[in-house]
C-alpha cells in the first residue's frame, strides 16, 4: 500500500502541532508530548533529533529546559517538515515502487502520479503548521461541544 510518509513523520507532524497549539507557551517537555500527542516515548528522541536538525525545534538544556519551536508556526510549511524527516527526495520514488520508472522508462502511473504529485506538493507547501494546529484545535472543540 503507498503511504505518503512514515510513521516517524507522522509522529513529528504530531509533535510540532502539539508545539504550535500551545500558542506562546514556549518550552515544552519530550515527556508532554508524548503524553500529549500520543507518541511512543522510544520514537521521540530520534523525532526530536531530526527535527531540531532541520531547524523546526531548538533544543534548551538546564533546569527548565526542553524543546521550544525555532520559528513561528506559521512560517512552517508542511511540505518542510515533511521533507527535513523523509529526505528532499521522498517524492521522487515511483508510486508503484518500480527502480526504473521515470522518463524513459515510466510505470503506468508514471504521469497520472506527476500530476497528482505536483499538485500535493503546491498544497503542503501552502499549508502551515498553524493550521494543522488550528485545524485541530477546532476539532476538539467541536467534538467537546457535541459530547463526544
Amino acid at each position: 500500500m503507498f503511504k505518503l510518509y512514515s510513521k516517524g513523520c507522522e509522529y513529528a507532524l504530531r509533535a510540532l502541532t502539539y508545539a504550535a497549539s500551545r500558542s506562546g507557551n514556549g518550552r515544552f517537555q519530550a515527556k508532554d508530548v508524548c503524553e500529549k500527542a500520543d507518541i511512543p516515548e522510544s520514537f521521540t528522541r530520534k523525532v526530536f533529533q531530526a527535527l531540531t536538525q532541520g531547524g523546526f525545534l531548538q533544543a534548551v538544556r538546564g533546569p527548565g529546559g526542553g524543546y521550544e519551536l525555532s520559528r513561528p508556526p506559521e512560517k512552517i510549511s508542511l511540505l518542510d517538515v515533511i521533507e527535513a524527516v523523509e529526505g528532499q527526495d521522498t517524492f521522487e520514488h515511483c508510486v508503484l515502487g518500480f527502480p526504473e520508472c521515470g522518463g524513459k522508462h515510466p510505470c503506468p502511473l508514471h504521469e497520472t502520479w506527476s500530476k497528482a504529485k505536483r499538485q500535493l506538493m503546491a498544497q503542503l507547501e501552502h499549508r502551515t503548521l498553524q493550521d494543522l494546529a488550528d485545524s485541530t484545535t477546532r476539532k476538539k472543540r467541536r467534538a467537546y461541544i457535541s459530547g463526544g
